[in-house]
């Protein structure tokens, strides 16, 4: 059976405004492995919400982070392409779990995400988006690329802020129900 990522996260696409940051994500859902659409947000069920544990659990977790970062963009003033940049980070920061590797690396996923983007354009965007995807985990960043806090952009604060807040097991949103 062919995934068809432009009809599982139709809402989520939705939201990019510009057309080439949307089409550059759905060139990048259709390469990653099939495993990315199976798998459990957390191999342990320690760490998210019953609602993304359990198969298919990492696109209810990928759904839930999107309708955050929305959220936070509205409340914190961010339009435009930055809300565009944080939207695709937002979709796309949990590739590197498509890992044949996952659960073993789990904590190292954001070391994995350029094999995964897609190859094509070089605009300057997509750096933002890798950079927010790679900072997506916040204190826990793998120690290679990680920094302090006080030094993430607005951008790559808004996504692991949304990450974050979706990985609490007290916090309910729209997006909780499989499909």
């Amino acid at each position: 059976m062919k995934i068809k990522p432009e009809i599982i996260m139709l809402e989520e696409l939705a939201l990019i405004n510009n057309l080439d940051i949307q089409t550059w994500v759905l060139k990048t859902l259709n390469q990653v492995p099939l495993n990315f659409w199976s798998v459990p947000a957390s191999s342990s069920g320690k760490f998210h919400p019953a609602c993304s544990n359990g198969p298919g659990g990492l696109v209810v977790h990928t759904k839930r982070v999107v309708w955050l970062a929305d959220q936070i963009c509205a409340a914190w003033g961010i339009f435009a392409q930055e809300r565009d940049i944080i939207l695709a980070a937002c979709i796309l920061h949990d590739v590197g779990k498509a890992e044949p590797t996952y659960p073993q690396n789990a904590g190292e996923h954001p070391l994995q995400v350029e094999k995964y983007l897609f190859n094509g354009g070089g605009e300057e965007w997509q750096e933002l988006i890798k950079s927010c995807i790679e900072f997506h985990m916040g204190r826990w960043t793998p120690r290679q690329i990680a920094k302090p806090i006080s030094e993430y952009t607005l951008l790559e604060l808004a996504v692991y802020t949304a990450d974050y807040l979706s990985s609490r097991k007290e916090l309910s949103t729209p997006k909780d129900k499989r499909r």
